[in-house]
């Protein structure tokens, strides 16, 4: 009679009490590594997030206020044009003809003509009628009390907009002018232009980037800057400087800003210094 073979006692032998706390031990330091790792990479990308905003907001500035600063005392016609000799300037004419740029080491103000300027059909003293076809709706384009440049090859006025009609396409202005914009012999009807005149003051308050637009109160640009250097470079000089002897003569603008924000990993405050050289673009490099 055959013998049956029973299974060796080893088969059903598990994982003894110390092998499972090894494995428990070993698991929990596995698990407590990838926390960690996932903890620092989180904290990194916190902190790069709050560099990257502050990097942005320094981006933003420098495009904002060059774009000012390359179109300084530019407007839609010649840069020979001014008012007859028989006119009394008015403030904002002699800023945008000689004092366009001013300032010191902490803000500045820069004057032009607005980017969008209009053709004008005719005109008489004290109103002008722009061209059929350019802007859908005057009263988009103009406001009641506005300051707007009026410009042709040889003359250029600053006036104050008293009346908007979209429905003539007619602007009413005061003073009313010694001379009628499209009569010139020297300039043709057709090379008369009219834009808003733009006064724009740059500074830093509360930690906030702001901008003055045409005298109004300032309003917030870029938040998380708390410092703004400026220099300026005059025609000739090898040397930035804080206060230039002739502004007429600057060519160049050094900006230095200051921005502070928080690491969202654990609140501290973070800070970045950038610079950038913005040459103007309308005086002689």
């Amino acid at each position: 009679m055959s013998r049956v073979q029973q299974p060796s006692r080893s088969a059903h032998v598990g994982f003894g009490l110390i092998e499972l706390m090894v494995a428990l031990a070993l698991g929990l330091l596995v698990l407590g590594a990838a926390i960690a790792i996932f903890q620092s990479n989180l904290r990194t990308f916190k902190v790069n997030e709050g560099v990257n905003r502050m990097q942005e907001g320094a981006r933003v500035a420098y495009e904002l206020m060059a774009r000012d600063l390359r179109a300084v005392g530019g407007t839609a016609c010649s840069n020979l044009a001014m008012p007859d000799l028989e006119h009394s300037n008015t403030t904002e004419e002699d800023a945008l003809l000689a004092g366009a740029l001013t300032g010191n080491g902490s803000e500045l103000t820069v004057t032009s003509g607005d980017d969008s300027a209009y053709r004008v059909e005719s005109a008489t003293a004290s109103s002008v009628t722009l061209e059929a076809g350019q802007v859908s709706d005057l009263n988009e384009a103009f406001k009641v009390n506005d300051k707007v440049i009026l410009c042709n090859a040889n003359q250029l006025y600053v006036v104050t907009l008293a009346v908007v009609n979209n429905g003539s396409r007619t602007l009413t202005y005061t003073p009313a002018l010694t001379t009628v914009m499209t009569s010139d012999p020297m300039a043709p009807p057709s090379t008369v232009m009219v834009a808003r005149y733009r006064s724009n003051r740059w500074f830093v308050d509360g930690g906030e980037l702001k901008v003055s637009r045409n005298g109004g109160d300032g309003k917030p640009v870029v938040d998380g800057v708390t410092g703004m250097a400026l220099t300026y470079l005059e025609e000739g000089a090898t040397s930035y400087v804080a206060s230039p002897s002739n502004w007429p003569n600057v060519i160049a603008v050094r900006m230095a800003l200051t921005l502070e924000g928080k690491d969202k990993a654990d609140g501290k405050t973070i800070s970045r210094s950038t610079s950038n050289v913005i040459s103007l673009r309308s005086r002689t490099p």
